[in-house]
């Protein structure tokens, strides 16, 4: 009789290789209402939370990733980190287990400052931040003003632009170029811009201004661009 190899009947399975990130934190933007009357993460977020599921790539790329948002448009609202949540699992496959939806954050210092404190409860030490490429003008100073200067967290940034050019269909690419150049890019980029500098002459007290957010963002806000929401990705 013929032995049978073991291995022709259970081929070794092939070792992943350790993932390069502990973490992701994925900033959100903003939410949108259309005529349905179902409430969902605006266009810009929902190109985020896509970019973060790339970025994932199905547990290769990170172990878990983090969503601080909290109730931008009142109680009556589902948290935008909610939705970005159920985006990532029921749209991309992303395991529940692997998304984190701590804290009820209301803006970038309140999100990244929530990140800092998972990670260094879990013992955390390589983080990936993604955002619009606009967004890196201040999120790197919000990190400098929360992060414990030990050494021991590394944090990197990848754009939304970069995440989607190299590793999404040509069609999305061309959409984000699109979003880019559109009022709505525009004023990102000036308002960024201007929250620099204002940071670099005056420093910003981030605690207040997370404070400050809470407090007005009680209701329903503008849907801006309204005209983009009607993508579907």
């Amino acid at each position: 009789m013929m032995a049978i190899e073991t291995n022709q009947i259970f081929p070794e399975q092939e070792l992943r290789p350790e993932p390069k990130f502990d973490a992701i934190l994925v900033h959100g933007y903003w939410m949108s209402e259309p005529v349905s009357g179902d409430v969902r993460s605006a266009l810009r977020t929902r190109l985020a939370t896509r970019s973060a599921a790339l970025a994932y790539d199905r547990g290769d790329g990170a172990r878990n990733i983090v969503l601080p948002l909290g109730k931008l448009w009142g109680q009556d609202y589902e948290s935008l980190g909610n939705l970005m949540a159920d985006e990532l699992e029921f749209k991309y496959g992303v395991p529940p287990g692997t998304i984190i939806r701590e804290g009820n954050a209301f803006s970038t210092g309140g999100e990244i400052k929530t990140f800092l404190e998972i990670a260094q409860k879990n013992g955390w030490t390589k983080l990936l931040d993604i955002a619009f490429s606009a967004h890196f003008l201040t999120i790197p100073h919000v990190f400098d003003a929360y992060s414990k200067d030990d050494g021991k967290i590394t944090v990197q940034f990848r754009s939304v632009e970069e995440i989607i050019e190299s590793e999404d269909y040509e069609l999305v690419s061309g959409l984000v170029k699109r979003l880019g150049k559109s009022r709505y890019g525009i004023a990102h980029k000036v308002y960024e811009r201007g929250k620099q500098i204002v940071t670099k002459i005056h420093g910003t007290d981030y605690d207040s201004l997370e404070e400050r957010n809470k407090m007005a963002r009680t209701k329903k806000g503008k849907e801006f661009p309204i005209s983009f929401d009607v993508y579907k990705i």
